[in-house]
Formats: C-alpha cells, structure tokens, sequence
C-alpha cells in the first residue's frame, strides 16, 4: 500500500484528507477504499484438555470382560476405582475432576492415548475405552455419551513401559447446554479370557466443542 495513494488513504484515519497525507504508519491491514475491515475466518470452535498428569491410573476389568473399575481423567491429575452401574456414574461426594459447561455446543471431536507405565504379562486382548460422561446442572449422576473412542491397538501379551495406544473418535454431534458437567471416563474391557485384567499407565485426551 502507498502511503499517499488517496485510494488508500480517504478516510482511514488521516489527519489531513486535504492533502491527502497519512500519518498511520501501518502496520496496515488491506482494507478497501471504504475502510471495511474483512470478514475473519470462522473459528474451529474451543479444544479442552485432559491429562492424568504425572500419577498413573489402574484401570481393572471383571472376569466377563466388561468394565471393572474406570479412571476419572481430569486436567493434570485422576482420579482412579469409581463404580460404574451401567452407563452412569453416581459422584456424589466423590472429586469428581468435571467441567462446567459455561455456553451452550456440541461435542464434535475426541482424541485419546494411553502409556503404559507398568510391564506386565495379560491374557487376552486388553482394549482401553475414552468416553466423555455427562451431568445436567444440580445433578451428581453422569451417564455416558455418544463421544467415545476405542484406542488402537489393544494391548496383548507382554506389555513394555511406554507401550502406547491411541484413538479418534467419529460420532454424531453430542448436544451439551449452558451448566452441564463432563468428564472424561477411562476404562477397559477384555475378550479371549475369563480373568479380569489390570492395566496400569497415563492418560492424556482432547475434545472439541462448538
């Protein structure tokens, strides 16, 4: 842009339109001769973060193979051996490392990973499940939602320190409102053996939300 192109200068804070001198020495952004300030790019919506942080989790599962005992997995910390019933999650009195829906969105995307910390032996095949659960205003009661993700590949056989697996979830947008509390659940589940099976290790996950 010429500083003294009238073009550029009509209008957009000169001091002198007279003599067609600016003194706005940029930096400038391209505007039209009308001073309209172009129209930004939409934003991708807010990407919320979940860690474990430095403490490891045990997450356990029954000798049919279903969950056993999750993880609360909340923004540096965990907290691990809550009771799953079904679907939902009764935190009364429990820290319960949830989040306060502040607008209203959807849930649009979920990426999750997991270290093992500990190595071990397991029988069968140890799949580890991130699930994002919710609760309406006033209530301590969290049920599953449709934001979830099994992390790949499932962990097997000799399991090493740092053996990772990870996973990004595809599903429907998940409806949240102004006031309701989420939380990230992990959990595991077995198959190919009637033992129940422990998996020690971190966490670490992001959702997004528009």
């Amino acid at each position: 842009m010429f500083l003294n192109d009238p073009m550029s200068n009509s209008g957009c804070g000169c001091s002198s339109r007279g003599s067609m001198e600016c003194h706005a020495l940029g930096p400038f952004l391209a505007v039209d001769a009308a001073c309209i300030t172009p129209s930004q790019p939409a934003t991708g919506g807010s990407i919320i973060p979940f860690s474990s942080g430095i403490t490891s989790v045990e997450l356990t599962s029954l000798a049919t193979g279903l969950i056993a005992t999750p993880a609360l997995i909340g923004f540096g910390s965990a907290v691990p051996g809550v009771t799953l019933v079904g679907n939902t999650l009764n935190l009364s009195g429990v820290v319960t490392e949830a989040f306060t829906v502040p607008r209203a969105g959807s849930i649009t995307g979920l990426s999750a990973s997991f270290s093992a910390t500990v190595a071990l032996a397991l029988v069968g095949s140890t799949t580890v499940t991130a699930t994002i659960y919710r609760a309406p205003a006033g209530s301590t009661t969290y049920t599953a939602t449709a934001a979830t993700v099994n992390l790949a590949p499932a962990f097997t056989g000799a399991i090493s320190l740092g053996d990772t697996a990870f996973g990004s979830g595809s599903f429907a947008p998940v409806a949240v409102s102004a006031g309701d509390k989420l939380i990230m659940v992990y959990s595991i589940t077995t198959t190919g053996v009637a033992v129940g099976q422990a998996l020690t290790g971190t966490a670490s996950a992001g959702i997004t939300i528009v």
